[in-house]
């Protein structure tokens, strides 16, 4: 299971759990390299970026429950 967030400056516009990143995917419309990418921590903000509705995405891994 993984947890997805979406966050445009300072609000939570999407949250939702996933069983897989494919699903993510396809809900963000997303490749799943990018995916992957967020998911391992691989996305670093970028200090030149000049967006000002840039989106934040978190995705982590939910511990699995006995």
């Amino acid at each position: 299971m993984f947890n997805c967030e979406v966050v445009i400056n300072g609000q939570i516009v999407h949250s939702k759990q996933y069983k897989r990143l494919s699903e993510i995917c396809e809900a963000l419309g997303m490749n799943y390299q990018q995916v992957a990418d967020y998911s391992a921590g691989r996305v670093k903000k970028r200090a030149t970026n000049t967006f000002i509705y840039h989106p934040e995405v978190k995705i982590s891994k939910l511990p699995k429950s006995a």
